[in-house]
């Protein structure tokens, strides 16, 4: 049995509604059974992507936590019915933050009422935002700013599981009427993608939908679609755009010392291992990470490439990621989403350390991640990241040049077109209402 599912039995709760008659003296009560059930998810595949597997997460442990009512539980993980009243009062604290009208919010209110309209895919099941049949909003009614503060207040709501996913969408849907993709910027589209899609905010990912709408605004207006070539730069140049150097581990022209983790992939899974010795004499990008999901597919999508690279230039790589927590089982249970996803050369190991990872690497506990680029057991280029965005994914690629002494042309060559951000698949996703 694997980690994800004992985490999917663990979660699974029981939620009882008894209706007790006044008189139980001369009745007995009447109840009925439903279970927050992992299976009966609505919304993406689990091969498509991790949405759902977060809410049932976050629902369940709220519900254990003694925080949700299992019966509300149950109502917000099969997208039954948000919290009316909730929902009422975000929108009244709205109204008093003069970021709605009145009207504006009594307006929004009904759409809590209103039936979920849902698509069947390949890739899941997913819902379309409800629409009012009286009171529709009009292009730019609310301001750009009052839009985010709204949002914000709604993104905490669904973060109590208060109002469901797709209400939330609904509701946004309605302030951003008449907004084109055509006419905004980059940064107004990403927002836009992410305020139909809470999963966005839920996850962190905000950074990560603006690098795919950048990139698909750069393959447009290349003269054939798709044929914009992979962007590469130099690994120096990230780290003179900061506003200030970052320090965490090992920096280069340092040596790395012996490393005692923990397997958490496979067959191996629990035994002790130095992933060092293990790659050998490759050339090897270490990622220590603070959470398992850090940075998630997109390392299952860098180490393919450096498959397509080990493939054609025939220089064998290692990658291996170190989480550094101190919460060990919930790395385990996070991880147990992604394992699936990613390609057998990732080695995936837990710091025996804790968060501040190993004594002699001074990591930066405080940071999302530190990734170190590594030859001959040496530091070549280190990447102290503050963010959970992988954002810098060409500079990575630099620094994947430098390590084997080609120019960025004769890489481009050993990729042979394969691209790591998934641009334009992730661009068709946020185009729709996910859960």
């Amino acid at each position: 049995m694997n980690l994800c599912h004992q985490m999917r039995l663990s979660f699974r709760l029981r939620v009882t509604l008894g209706f007790v008659s006044l008189l139980t003296l001369v009745s007995t009560p009447t109840c009925f059974s439903q279970d927050i059930r992992y299976e009966d998810r609505i919304g993406s595949n689990k091969a498509y992507d991790m949405c759902e597997d977060f809410r049932f997460q976050r629902i369940t442990k709220l519900v254990q936590e003694g925080k949700l009512p299992a019966a509300k539980g149950y109502n917000i993980w099969k997208r039954i019915q948000s919290d009316k009243e909730a929902v009422g009062r975000v929108l009244d604290a709205s109204v008093a933050g003069k970021e709605l009208t009145r009207d504006q919010a009594d307006r929004l209110l009904p759409l809590i009422d209103a039936d979920m309209v849902y698509f069947d895919s390949q890739h899941g099941r997913f819902g379309k935002p409800k629409v009012l049949t009286e009171g529709q909003f009009e292009k730019a009614e609310v301001s750009a700013v009052n839009r985010r503060a709204v949002y914000k207040r709604l993104i905490a709501a669904n973060d109590r599981c208060e109002i469901y996913d797709y209400d939330v969408a609904s509701i946004m849907n309605q302030l951003y009427a008449g907004f084109e993709e055509g006419d905004a910027t980059p940064e107004e589209i990403a927002e836009f993608r992410g305020a139909l899609n809470p999963r966005i905010a839920q996850s962190g990912s905000q950074a990560r939908v603006l690098q795919s709408v950048q990139m698909q605004k750069n393959r447009s207006m290349q003269k054939g679609y798709g044929t914009a070539e992979i962007k590469i730069t130099d690994p120096d140049d990230w780290t003179k755009s900061l506003e200030k150097p970052i320090f965490s581990g090992p920096q280069p022209g340092e040596s790395l010392t012996a490393l005692t983790v923990v397997n958490m992939r496979g067959d191996s899974a629990g035994n002790e291992f130095d992933p060092l010795e293990l790659a050998g004499d490759k050339l090897h990008l270490v990622f220590f990470v603070s959470r398992s999901r850090t940075f998630g597919r997109f390392i299952g999508q860098l180490a393919n490439q450096l498959k397509v690279i080990e493939q054609n230039s025939k220089q064998p790589w290692a990658i291996s990621v170190i989480v550094c927590t101190d919460d060990y089982n919930e790395a385990q249970k996070s991880f147990a989403i992604l394992d699936e996803r990613y390609p057998q050369n990732v080695v995936v190991a837990l710091c025996k350390d804790g968060a501040a990872g190993p004594p002699a690497y001074g990591l930066d506990k405080h940071l999302t991640a530190t990734v170190l680029a590594v030859k001959n057991r040496k530091v070549v280029h280190n990447f102290a990241y503050a963010s959970d965005a992988f954002y810098t994914q060409p500079n990575i690629l630099g620094a994947v040049s430098s390590l084997m002494d080609v120019d960025h042309d004769a890489l481009r060559r050993y990729l042979s077109g394969a691209p790591g951000d998934e641009a334009t698949q992730a661009a068709g996703r946020y185009r729709r209402v996910e859960p």
